[in-house]
């Protein structure tokens, strides 16, 4: 006669299988998220190392903020560039056909300064950015990072513009406090210029406040990481902002102002705008 399994012992494999399941999954997902927070760590230092560097070679001039930055005269001084087809026609940001490839992104990205430093195109995107779609063509979203507008991202010497921002590296005072790249959320089809805008007095004119801008990215839980202007990157735990940065409606690219009470997290972004501590 052949032995079986009882109903009951079968439900009893069956719920340790699920007691099982109900630990490691969750160790699973947050291995995964320690793991991208690395890499992501990773990329942003060599990211900023890269950024220092080209200083070095360019008599103490950064690079700019700007998504196909030409100096007067030509000279190309942008950071990344715009998409482009296999053909090198620059796309639309709005575009919905064809949709911009990750193969179409790198392309802009290889047109950009900051390739000749880094050589791998993978440091451009955060493997914890993996939801994030275009709500034109639907499809993701490769350059995770941006720089702050108040690094170089006006060109134009003829701007006022050019005048409120930093385009000397001595200019940055305490450079391991400023940071140069910041995590994004951009829902165009990449983000917008290549650089980072945040509410500050030279850019919207009110001296007595300042507010969040650009949608930033929190693809670690609850963190977001930003490289800084002396080669290191750092992962930021935010405390106030972190539901709306989750929730927050990303069609919107306007000043917002924190409210009463809620200053933690904004006054880390002040602290690090470099261009307030200006030499």
């Amino acid at each position: 006669m052949k032995k079986a399994f009882t109903l009951i012992e079968l439900l009893v494999v069956i719920a340790i299988i699920a007691l099982l399941l109900a630990i490691v999954v969750p160790a699973l997902h947050l291995a995964k998220r320690k793991g991208s927070l690395v890499v992501c760590m990773m990329n942003t230092k060599n990211l900023s190392l890269s950024w220092y560097m080209y200083k070095e070679d360019c008599d103490g001039r950064i690079m700019s903020a700007q998504m196909e930055g030409k100096e007067n005269g030509g000279h190309y001084v942008g950071w990344t560039g715009t998409p482009r087809n296999s053909s090198g026609t620059l796309l639309s940001i709005t575009q919905s056909t064809p949709p911009v490839t990750d193969a179409d992104e790198i392309r802009g990205i290889e047109q950009g300064r900051l390739l000749e430093y880094v050589k791998d195109p993978k440091a451009y995107h955060c493997p914890g950015d993996n939801i994030r779609r275009s709500k034109y063509d639907g499809t993701p979203v490769f350059l995770s990072y941006s720089v702050p507008t108040c690094l170089y991202a006006a060109t134009d010497s003829t701007l006022t513009r050019y005048k409120q921002q930093i385009v000397k590296y001595a200019e940055i005072t305490s450079p391991s406090q400023r940071y140069n790249f910041v995590e994004v959320a951009q829902t165009r089809n990449w983000n917008m210029s290549g650089w980072f805008s945040f509410g500050a007095p030279e850019w919207t004119g009110d001296n007595q406040r300042w507010g969040w801008w650009d949608p930033m990215a929190v693809n670690h839980g609850d963190s977001s990481v930003l490289g800084f202007c002396d080669g290191h990157s750092e992962s930021r735990k935010w405390k106030e902002r972190v539901d709306k940065l989750i929730t927050q409606n990303v069609d919107t690219y306007n000043i917002e102002y924190s409210p009463a009470g809620q200053t933690e997290d904004i006054g880390f972004m002040i602290k690090g705008w470099a261009y307030r501590y200006r030499r």
